[in-house]
């Protein structure tokens, strides 16, 4: 990373999961800490999606777009979202109907400098899982050239597609 790089970094919290509330607002907690500190120019909570979204239907949160964004990524870095993502069928008794779908994870972080996404955590290569634990720890230790393994992306936006809404707990 160079002196000009600002980083911004966009959490995504599952909001349908239960008992994992906690350790959402501890990762939440350290990336808050990490921009207090000047590792991230911005932090935000991206906004919360819930754990399936039909690919057909699902038009207004933004979620899928995030997705493909994210998929694009893993793609030109050789990784996989999986198994943290889960693209899959879902299929509805009593009707003749079956949707793609997307699994979301508990927690998802992606990092971005302007309109290039530099990394999404939680992803997997063939040698190795990448958990958004690994990247808040590369960040905490000051290691920022951490992110220069992973090629980035243009997305083409500053903003996120998901509505902000979660804020940190005392």
């Amino acid at each position: 990373m160079t002196d000009d790089t600002h980083l911004r970094a966009e959490l995504y919290l599952r909001g349908d999961t239960y008992g994992t509330f906690d350790a959402q607002q501890q990762v939440l907690n350290r990336v808050k800490r990490l921009e207090a500190n000047g590792v991230f120019t911005d932090s935000m909570v991206a906004g919360e999606w819930q754990r399936i979204r039909t690919m057909a239907e699902d038009k207004r949160s933004g979620a899928l777009a995030t997705y493909e964004e994210f998929r694009d990524w893993s793609e030109r870095n050789g990784s996989s979202l999986e198994p943290a993502f889960e693209r899959r069928t879902r299929s509805y008794v009593g009707l003749d109907r079956v949707d793609d779908v997307v699994v979301f994870p508990v927690v998802s972080l992606a990092i971005y400098d302007d309109k290039q996404l530099e990394a999404v955590f939680p992803c997997t290569d063939d040698d190795m899982t990448y958990t958004v634990g690994d990247a808040l720890e590369a960040f905490e230790r000051g290691d920022g050239d951490w992110l220069v393994q992973f090629d980035s992306v243009t997305v083409g936006r500053t903003e996120p597609w998901l509505e902000p809404g979660v804020e940190t707990t005392p």
